[in-house]
């Protein structure tokens, strides 16, 4: 499959991620894409280098699978290796979910980046039209999840200092018969 990936592969439009040992193959909708362009702009807003937020690339986790988030901030010493990045590199990640009330989006991967550490996970919902802010990671997932709805600010501190205010009045939204 990682041979596959690297060739080019994978059919224009579509995301491609390995999760629990499945091949999960999606296509990548407009919100999705507009949604990850608009935190982009507040992440560049805030004055963090492009060389630290990119989007689908793999973030390898010791003994786990790894994940590729729509959108990941790492800090300033993040090393590259290949084309992936330690989870210990995270400071934050951002998730569109693909469909309404995603397991894998709203359980699995919060329990994950909990885990590993990952100080933020936004998940910026255009089903429930709702940005949901993951912060305090724990063993079993987060201690603190905000929700706000789309038209709110949405303002988180790094570690690094780094103030990220997202304006969500310009999130798309989609409804259930749009899957």
């Amino acid at each position: 499959m990682s041979d596959l990936i690297e060739r080019g592969g994978i059919p224009e439009g579509f995301k491609v991620e390995v999760f629990d040992g499945r091949v999960i193959m999606t296509p990548q909708s407009p919100e999705q894409d507009w949604t990850v362009s608009d935190v982009k702009d507040a992440v560049k807003a805030a004055g963090i280098a492009r060389e630290r937020v990119f989007g689908d690339v793999l973030i390898t986790f010791p003994g786990e699978n790894d994940a590729a988030p729509d959108l990941t901030i790492v800090g300033f010493d993040a090393e590259r290796r290949k084309n992936s990045y330690s989870c210990l590199d995270v400071l934050a990640v951002v998730k569109v979910p693909s469909e309404p009330g995603d397991e894998k989006d709203y359980v699995r991967n919060v329990q994950k980046y909990g885990r590993f550490g990952i100080d933020f996970y936004l998940i910026a919902d255009p089903f429930k039209k709702m940005v949901t802010l993951l912060s305090e990671p724990q063993p079993s997932g987060y201690g603190q999840a905000v929700e706000f709805p789309y038209g709110e600010t949405v303002s988180f501190t790094l570690a690094t200092g780094e103030r990220v205010k997202v304006d969500t009045s310009t999130f798309p939204t989609r409804g259930e018969s749009e899957r």
